[in-house]
């Protein structure tokens, strides 16, 4: 014969509820602290890009201002560089670049030259300083980079 058991409700103690609800809290802790990190890490690469863009901008800038004073005008250099102290003057103001990747950067070129003999031959050299500086990006969190070229004719 199979005696049944009567157990008593008083005598029962659950333990299910308490380690559910438990993991439960444990695991939208985790899912909270990974969208945390995953959200800093695409803040960090929308830095970055930003950052790079900004440079590039730069390098382009400089690169423009090198064509102006070395082809197309060598007197728009205005700079004076001689005597200290020195002196850069604009050469372009809030240029912005057209290219896609470069779209609502802003650059701003100056520049200063010194003629300079530096062969002795009794003929005088332009040595240009090129400074670009850009900025791109919102205006919350706008990066800044800045390019120094040196160049003679």
């Amino acid at each position: 014969m199979i005696k049944k058991h009567k157990a008593k409700r008083s005598n029962q103690h659950g333990f299910s509820i308490p380690a559910a609800i438990f993991i439960l809290v444990l695991v939208s802790l985790l899912g909270t602290a990974m969208i945390n990190i995953l959200n800093q890490g695409q803040q960090s690469i929308a830095r970055e890009v930003i950052s790079i863009r900004a440079l590039m901008a730069a390098e382009s800038g400089a690169e423009r201002a090198l064509h102006i004073v070395l082809e197309d005008s060598p007197a728009s250099c205005t700079g004076n560089l001689s005597n200290p102290p020195t002196s850069f003057n604009a050469l372009l103001s809030d240029w912005n670049p057209t290219v896609a990747g470069l779209a609502g950067c802003t650059v701003n070129i100056a520049c200063g030259v010194v003629a300079v003999d530096s062969d002795d031959d009794g003929n005088t050299e332009n040595y240009f300083t090129l400074r670009s500086s850009a900025a791109c990006g919102p205006a919350s969190d706008r990066a800044f980079r800045s390019v120094q070229v040196q160049a003679h004719n």
